[in-house]
């Protein structure tokens, strides 16, 4: 099982399970924020999707953790900002994600790893970057939100917080293909 590895995606895939879902899918208005369990919060992104081009159109919430390691992916941001920190792959890798879960309406699972040049004595470092798309209602049937939960681990000479984005110079990223994930 993809989770089992990962006690915080585990944490919010079992919390968004739990929630009451009135469209097949839990509606983010009815979302108490005080409920959500506190390992989940610093790695939590909530952000409004756009179904035009199955795209992030808002961040309505973005953890601490996530502020740490991106630093430039405050709440309220648009679209287009985003679309700015960005490179085409990622932003392809992020559309595929959010259209898997706009059509498939369960929890998915995907994986970017960043490999970091060496900088003088310090090996390479590998950050891993894994992701559980959770998709929510915005009081309508369709997926009008997304919460994102995602964890970083760098391994290698340098820690975090790192600029992943935009990417460092000499920064490679592999994209894996995304997952559904078993609910039980």
């Amino acid at each position: 099982m993809i989770l089992e590895g990962n006690p915080v995606l585990k944490a919010a895939r079992d919390f968004w399970r739990d929630l009451p879902k009135p469209v097949n899918i839990p509606d983010i208005r009815l979302l108490d924020v005080t409920t959500i369990p506190r390992e989940i919060l610093p790695h939590l992104i909530i952000a409004e999707t756009t179904h035009a081009n199955f795209d992030l159109s808002r961040f309505r919430l973005v953890g601490s953790e996530i502020a740490r390691w991106f630093r430039t992916m405050p709440e309220g941001m648009d679209v287009k900002a985003y679309g700015a920190l960005t490179d085409p792959a990622y932003l392809r890798h992020m559309r595929d994600m959010l259209a898997e879960l706009i059509q498939r309406r369960r929890p998915i699972y995907c994986r970017s790893i960043y490999t970091l040049p060496a900088e003088g004595d310090l090996p390479a470092t590998i950050v891993t970057a894994e992701r559980l798309a959770l998709p929510m209602a915005d009081g309508e049937t369709v997926v009008g939100c997304v919460i994102i939960v995602e964890t970083l681990h760098a391994t290698g000479g340098r820690e975090g917080p790192l600029q992943l984005l935009p990417p460092e110079r000499g920064i490679e990223v592999r994209h894996d293909p995304v997952e559904a994930v078993a609910l039980l």
